[in-house]
């Protein structure tokens, strides 16, 4: 359900037909080897993220549905012997409930009890339904790391008031931890805890900053491998010998290292390197020779890693810019099959992106995604935004891709930018927006239009700019901040004032958003010097703003402000508020209604012929 806009309804449903292509199709993603021939993953062919399962034995069986719920499955885990543990929240709120689901009966079986605290699961004991998951039930501003066999009544307290730390990964005796205590953003610790209790032990003490991207056992318990790039611009994965604290580097490359999973054996390791927005995927042997097997593979981005028990094959979700995730098993024969019926659905008009860099005001070059429309002669664009602001936009189906190619079919082009801050690009990079830094940022977009206007096949006087959550921000601050330069904007769940944002965001994210953007107790004059809504009577440009009432990351209350300061001036505004949704749309009906009315938004104030 959702609060309408003000677009013509004929339009509307002409482009509601139009977006059914891109979005009405199946995503298959985060595989994990349920038994030794069998496979689960997530699957959204109802509309919204499930629990199936496939057969990989013998020849591949039919994908069977275990779940059929109205609201989206967050997470998947397993224990490698049939039996799953799996996450859901209710209408996007971001609060997972926990539930067990065995492959003997099929039956899922609630273990966690408060419907207004977060439980996130984390690890699975093997062979076992022993589950390491965090909770804020206790304390709705910090998390607990806990771990049950049964529910949440009988739950182990591993660490109590551990802030935003997080279960990586569980030993197969079931009687110690490793958690990720992220300190910020872009800096953590590894930490090693016991079931028994005692103080954990940090394995990664460290100068500076160093980011964890992952954390897992070796089977012989005498290491532990860490994706970290403390000491390095880029990650890569090392090996910590847990009775000395010795470091060996295992894999590094010119780009991040960011997934591994080490094969049951304990031979091999597989992992995805970060190259450019796409995934280099390889298993190396762990036995100190330099044998390495490259997996090929579309370029794409990968999910997590998943083993065969038999360390024969290994699983993993993959998408690309024009094609949904799939699930793809590697055998270590060479062969690469895809799981499924992914592959069978018929493919839409989408165009491959060029991977582009334009020089910002600085002399930096700043990377892009360009989606050139084939529609003949000079188009529009859309400047796009990814959230964040440590993230980036990647090669892969999901997020704002899909809108990008509705919008380049309608004949309209898309530039999709990995402004400063984003990660994939070093360490430095990462840094270069924080806190007094963040309109710089601004300016790299302002620089993507002068980019534009040298192109032969760009309208240079029909460009719009686009983005999601901190995306929205950097759209609301481009329109403040460089008003000339755009003829409409969209902004989805972004914020608007970022003094409430910190005020009203949920109080578990409060202290992580701080150290990124600033602290209301003494940042509060660049608060609102760079917040939107304080320059809103410089913003000329038409604006389509899209929510979800159940957001806990940016409320509603963002959006609500923005469109009301731009109503009083008289400005043109449009709101559509979905009640059963939170930070995004999730729900495939959701974004097939809410990314056509913006694309009709969008061509009716950026095509000379709408």
């Amino acid at each position: 359900m959702a609060t309408p806009g003000t677009s013509n309804a004929a339009d509307v449903q002409r482009f509601e037909n139009a977006a059914r292509q891109f979005f009405d199709r199946p995503s298959f993603s985060s595989p994990v080897f349920l038994d030794a021939s069998t496979i689960a993953f997530l699957d959204d062919r109802s509309g919204v993220s499930q629990v199936s399962t496939i057969s990989v034995g013998d020849g591949q069986g039919a994908i069977q549905p275990r779940t059929s719920y109205p609201d989206r499955v967050l997470s998947l885990l397993s224990n490698g012997e049939g039996n799953m543990i799996f996450g859901m929240d209710s209408g996007g709120n971001e609060r997972q409930q926990l539930w067990r689901l065995a492959a003997s009966n099929w039956d899922p079986v609630r273990i966690t009890s408060r419907d207004d605290a977060i439980h996130e699961p984390g690890a699975m004991q093997h062979g076992s339904t022993y589950v390491l998951y965090r909770s804020n039930a206790r304390d709705e501003a910090t998390f607990d790391i806990l771990g049950t066999g049964g529910d949440d009544r009988d739950a182990d307290i591993w660490m109590e008031a551990a802030g935003q730390a997080t279960p990586a990964a569980i030993s197969a005796d079931g009687q110690l931890a490793l958690i990720v205590r992220i300190n910020t953003n872009l800096d953590a610790d590894v930490l090693l805890a016991r079931r028994s209790g005692g103080d954990p032990v940090v394995l990664t003490p460290h100068q500076g900053e160093a980011w964890i991207l992952g954390a897992d056992f070796h089977p012989d318990m005498k290491r532990v491998f860490v994706l970290t790039n403390a000491d390095t611009e880029f990650a890569r994965l090392v090996a910590i010998e847990v009775e000395t604290g010795e470091r060996t580097v295992v894999v590094e490359d010119t780009w991040d290292v960011e997934r591994f999973a080490i094969s049951p054996d304990g031979t091999r390791v597989a992992v995805g390197i970060n190259e450019n927005g796409w995934s280099r995927v390889a298993v190396h042997r762990l036995d100190g020779t330099d044998e390495v097997l490259p997996i090929d593979i579309p370029r794409g981005t990968i999910d997590r890693f998943s083993w065969a028990p038999d360390s024969s094959a290994v699983a993993f979700g993959m998408s690309t810019a024009t094609d949904p995730s799939q699930v793809v098993l590697a055998r270590l024969d060479g062969l690469v099959t895809v799981v499924g019926e992914g592959g069978i659905h018929p493919r839409p008009a989408v165009v491959e992106p060029e991977l582009i860099h334009y020089r910002t005001f600085d002399g930096r070059d700043i990377p892009a995604f360009f989606f050139r429309s084939p529609v003949p002669g000079p188009r529009p664009v859309l400047v796009e935004i990814h959230g964040g602001p440590e993230s980036q936009r990647r090669l892969q189906y999901t997020s704002a891709v899909p809108t990008d190619q509705l919008v380049q079919s309608l004949g309209i082009s898309v530039l999709s930018l990995n402004v400063r801050g984003s990660t994939g690009y070093g360490k430095a990079y990462s840094h270069l927006d924080d806190k007094d830094l963040r309109l710089d940022s601004v300016k790299d977009v302002a620089a993507a239009v002068g980019w534009l206007r040298q192109r032969d096949d760009v309208m240079g006087d029909r460009i719009g700019v686009m983005g999601q959550s901190y995306g929205g921000f950097m759209t609301l601050a481009s329109l403040c901040f460089y008003p000339d330069l755009w003829s409409a904007a969209v902004d989805v769940v972004g914020i608007a004032n970022f003094v409430s944002f910190l005020e009203r965001t949920g109080p578990w994210r409060r202290q992580h958003r701080s150290e990124e953007y600033g602290f209301l107790e003494h940042d509060r004059e660049m608060l609102e010097r760079i917040s939107p809504l304080n320059h809103v009577d410089a913003i000329t440009a038409p604006l389509m703003v899209i929510h979800g009432r159940n957001d806990p990351r940016v409320p509603l209350y963002e959006a609500e402000q923005i469109v009301e300061a731009l109503r009083e001036r008289g400005r043109t505004v449009q709101l559509r508020v979905f009640d059963d949704e939170g930070h995004g749309l999730s729900k495939r009906e959701n974004r097939i209604s809410g990314y056509a009315e913006a694309a009709a938004f969008l061509l009716r104030h950026l095509s000379p012929t709408p």
